[in-house]
């Protein structure tokens, strides 16, 4: 018999070799993980590129996705005019180092560049992928006039600000806007309105800044109009001195919880007080307020309780009332659907208990008379507006209280008989209107980007 060429033992050696080989293809390091920007800003502005009207006195903060690594960020970091590169850099780290803080003194009128070069940046070896660059000019004076509006729902657009209650009582509120409302170097000469837009009951403020601006940027108006999304914080999301009610009673006006009692109404009425600044907002003419769901609720019985609409006579307030569930009225009658008219109400104990009617009305009021806000909610411009699906009888919020019932039948059917009150009994004083939005439920987005909305909204602003 003829021997095989190769001995046995070769064949053996052959496949422990592949063997070796796909057994280290299997124990391959695992790659970096990878570092990303989340925001930056300079003096607490969102820098996009092109910013203008940057302070020659600078602080930025870039906040990335995780610690980095200071040996590796500085030779990264570049700053630089046609002039050449800005040696004079404070750079530290907060926030468990995961934010860059670069501060330093550029010269007035001069275009820079702002570059992090890609590479490994993170103290766990993470990489950053691209390069990240921006372009920005310093301003020429004292005062900044305009700026790209920030249309993100991140924390390049995030603001916050201090809420004084009576006797003394201070804590902070957080909002998204497209401009910072408190850059007190601002003398903002584009700004011709404000739209303050009020979430619902998921408190999801993100979610309405970002149906709002997309509205704005759909008919241009972003360059013209300020947008704010306060939070109402829940006890669960709130941080430091930051006001937060630990139910829906924020969109009743009522006080916060806590050692800090403010009502939300007092919110709205200091961010308003902002707004009404000359000095800052010298050409701001129309205030429109907005809110869905229980945002509307809040709109809704705010347009009914606030004196700010009276303090500033040179402003045009607007009320935008989105699919509400619940309606303030400015009488004791309730409309009967057997009858088709409105009637007297029996056998509801509660039919009349705020923020339907001005029975234990909150704190907030408590200056204030019921005929006063009676008449405020009849003779202000209050916009319903009314998707003509919202027709759900389950679900949150959908009770079967009697008070509730007596409003209608569903969200749609209560906001057709509140307008249809004013027509009925008000006809000569009231300055409310109905828009219908067709095909449209329960949706917030749905409401403020549909094309009656936008009509509306190109019309009053």
């Amino acid at each position: 018999m003829r021997r095989s060429k190769y001995p046995y033992h070769w064949l053996v050696l052959v496949l422990s070799s592949f063997a070796m080989i796909f057994s280290a293809c299997g124990d391959e390091e695992p790659e970096n993980p990878s570092l990303t920007l989340l925001s930056i800003t300079a003096n607490g502005v969102p820098l996009v590129d092109g910013t203008i009207n940057v302070a020659t006195e600078v602080t930025f903060e870039l906040v990335f996705s995780s610690a980095i690594e200071a040996a590796r960020f500085v030779p990264a970091f570049s700053l630089s005019s046609s002039s050449g590169p800005v040696n004079d850099l404070m750079i530290s780290y907060s926030n468990a180092s995961s934010k860059a803080v670069v501060s330093t003194t550029l010269e007035a009128a001069t275009t820079y560049q702002l570059r992090v070069s890609a590479g490994m940046l993170g103290q766990d070896n993470g990489i950053l992928a691209q390069a990240i660059e921006r372009s920005f000019t310093t301003r020429d004076g004292g005062v900044i006039t305009e700026l790209p509006p920030c249309i993100s729902a991140n924390n390049d657009c995030l603001g916050s600000k201090v809420i004084t209650g009576t006797g003394g009582q201070s804590g902070a509120i957080t909002f998204y806007n497209s401009y910072p409302l408190d850059l007190t170097n601002a003398r903002w000469e584009n700004l011709t309105s404000a739209i303050i837009v009020i979430h619902g009951l998921n408190r999801d403020a993100d979610n309405y800044f970002s149906y709002l601006i997309n509205t704005l940027r759909q008919e241009n108006l972003e360059d013209q109009s300020i947008l704010i999304a306060p939070f109402f914080q829940s006890a669960s999301t709130a941080q430091g001195n930051e006001l937060y009610w630990s139910d829906a009673s924020w969109r009743e006006g009522q006080n916060s919880d806590g050692a800090i009692n403010i009502s939300s109404f007092t919110v709205m009425d200091q961010i308003i007080a902002q707004l009404a600044d000359q000095d800052r907002f010298p050409v701001l003419e129309t205030i429109i307020i907005a809110g869905h769901s229980s945002g509307a609720l809040f709109t809704q019985a705010y347009a009914a309780a606030n004196s700010s609409e009276n303090n500033y006579p040179n402003l045009n307030f607007r009320y935008v009332v989105a699919n509400s569930q619940y309606f303030y009225y400015p009488d004791d009658l309730r409309y009967d659907a057997a009858s088709s008219q409105f009637a007297p109400v029996s056998g509801c104990a509660a039919y009349n208990r705020w923020p339907l009617g001005f029975v234990a009305p909150p704190p907030y009021l408590s200056t204030s008379s019921e005929a006063t806000v009676d008449q405020q909610v009849v003779e202000r411009k209050i916009t319903y507006l009314l998707g003509n699906q919202d027709v759900v009888t389950t679900g949150t919020l959908n009770t079967s209280d009697c008070e509730a019932v007596l409003l209608g039948e569903n969200r749609f059917r209560r906001g057709e008989n509140i307008f249809l009150l004013m027509e009925t009994n008000y006809s000569a004083t009231h300055q409310t209107e109905k828009i219908v939005v067709p095909g449209v439920g329960h949706n917030g987005q749905g409401m403020f980007q549909s094309p009656v909305f936008l009509s509306w909204l190109r019309e009053k602003i």
